[in-house]
């Protein structure tokens, strides 16, 4: 639910400690959004949203339902990849060292974290994303990360996970923007591989964990007009994250990659070069 362009989005805001108070920076050039203290909302507002600044990041709370930056997922990936299992996202984007990644609808941050890894300090990571919120508690979450801030740990390829996509965070490059309006500006052929994860559109509301995530996000499905921006961006491959056996896929011109029949999501790549 993204606000209405021309009205700002007021969110109320508590801060733990006073020391905090710098955390307000992330909210100064975003005209979308206008933060008032909690303390001074007047009874039977309610309804609107509460940001917890807190020395753990920042939290959305809003009808029961909270949104925060948490690596976990991507903690939890690399441990798997260092084991051996593999990753469907690395296979589908097909990253190298010194690759160039485009991530067009940034979401939670999940995947640029295991691209920048992928293509280390000496690739280009750019994450987009549309929604001012969604936007805001990522890029404070990844400077987080780069400033080590996470949690002990005892397990030895999980302390290895937090070190190696700490440093990863530092080579994210986020925007907060229209993809489409982004792919306009970038020159012919520059890109390695451009990726788009618009599947929160379908988050199914028995899922409480997805269900914040979705309040926030941008509900528009890719235009055709993205996807002819992407093939000229593009340098190598397009790729499309999606619910299984979704419409997008061929109304799109993605080859669908399937490889997990028990996935709820597939791939879907466009190849331009190898």
């Amino acid at each position: 639910m993204l606000n209405d362009e021309k009205k700002p989005l007021t969110i109320a805001y508590k801060i733990t400690d006073k020391s905090l108070a710098s955390k307000l920076k992330w909210f100064e050039h975003l005209p979308e959004i206008k933060l008032i203290p909690a303390d001074n909302l007047f009874k039977g507002n309610d309804n609107i949203p509460l940001l917890r600044i807190t020395k753990k990041g920042l939290f959305l709370e809003q009808n029961g339902q909270r949104l925060f930056f948490h690596p976990n997922m991507a903690i939890l990936r690399f441990v798997n990849i260092v084991r051996g299992d593999g990753d469907r996202f690395l296979r589908a984007v097909q990253l190298g060292k010194g690759d160039s990644f485009l991530d067009a609808t940034m979401g939670l941050g999940v995947d640029i974290l295991i691209a920048s890894w992928a293509v280390g300090a000496e690739g280009k990571v750019i994450a987009l994303e549309s929604s001012p919120l969604i936007y805001t508690l990522v890029t404070e979450g990844l400077e987080n990360m780069n400033n080590k801030v996470f949690p002990l740990t005892t397990h030895t390829i999980k302390k290895q996970a937090w070190r190696e996509l700490s440093e990863a965070a530092a080579y994210i490059k986020t925007i907060h923007t229209d993809h489409l309006d982004y792919l306009k500006t970038l020159p012919d052929s520059s890109i390695d591989v451009i990726y788009f994860d618009p599947m929160f559109r379908h988050t199914s509301t028995k899922s409480s964990a997805m269900q914040p995530i979705k309040t926030w996000s941008d509900p528009n499905p890719l235009k055709n007009d993205t996807i002819d921006q992407a093939l000229r961006v593009a340098k190598r491959r397009i790729v499309l994250k999606e619910r299984k056996n979704s419409p997008e896929f061929s109304k799109l011109g993605f080859e669908t990659i399937l490889e997990n029949k028990y996935s709820p999501i597939d791939f879907g790549i466009i190849q331009i070069s190898e």
